[in-house]
């Protein structure tokens, strides 16, 4: 299944605005993800994303065909709790970045003992929509402001770019500015520079049209 997502900086009027036009929220609920990577950043250099999201599951993203937009990724997850067969699939998954990993018998284990270190921990309160075949997430991210972000899954890259029009058609005429880059790098560019500058997905600061958190009092 590849995931397509699309993520837009909106104010906190127009936020307003979207969710009374959404009406009925799915839930809300509060993300706590804590990304890793190695002192050299290697993952973040090849666009792999790897968090424990909630203290429950490792998520493990990265697209494919090393394409040079940021727009759709693979994902695996791992139960914090997995068995065996999981371990053993997460072990082959980390290595296939990472030629030097030592598998591990958990999931804790692989990452401390491969020295992975935290890169960044994202706290993110969520109210969470269903449009159509969309999921469409409005995202408090905790030092960074507020987002719009618009999901859908294909099983086919060759459906990629419908999935695209479908959300930038929902998004059009809001006052919104799509994001190119994830809440992972948005946080490196404002606060580990030096990471960010290490990752494959970069843009120009975008505060200068919607102020980071800090700006919007």
């Amino acid at each position: 299944m590849i995931e397509v997502e699309l993520k837009f900086a909106i104010t906190p009027d127009s936020r307003a605005r979207l969710e009374r036009n959404l009406r009925t929220c799915a839930r809300c609920l509060h993300n706590s993800d804590v990304y890793y990577d190695t002192p050299s950043f290697d993952l973040l250099g090849q666009a792999v994303f790897v968090r424990v999201r909630n203290q429950q599951r490792l998520e493990f993203k990265f697209n494919e065909q090393a394409a040079p937009a940021h727009l759709f990724c693979t994902e695996r997850t791992f139960s914090l709790a997995a068995g065996p067969e999981q371990i053993a699939e997460m072990n082959k998954l980390f290595a296939e970045f990472l030629p030097r990993w030592q598998a591990a018998d958990t999931i804790d284990g692989g990452l401390d003992k491969n020295s992975l270190i935290e890169l960044a921990r994202i706290e993110n309160q969520r109210a969470e929509y269903h449009y159509e075949n969309m999921v469409v997430c409005v995202d408090h991210v905790e030092g960074l402001g507020d987002f719009l972000e618009i999901e859908t899954q294909c099983e086919e890259e060759s459906e990629t770019p419908q999935a695209i029009e479908r959300i930038q058609a929902f998004a059009a005429g809001l006052e919104a500015r799509q994001v190119h880059i994830g809440y992972v790098e948005l946080w490196l560019q404002k606060y580990h520079p030096l990471a960010y500058r290490q990752g494959k997905y970069q843009e120009e600061y975008f505060s200068i049209a919607y102020p980071l958190e800090q700006g919007l009092d």
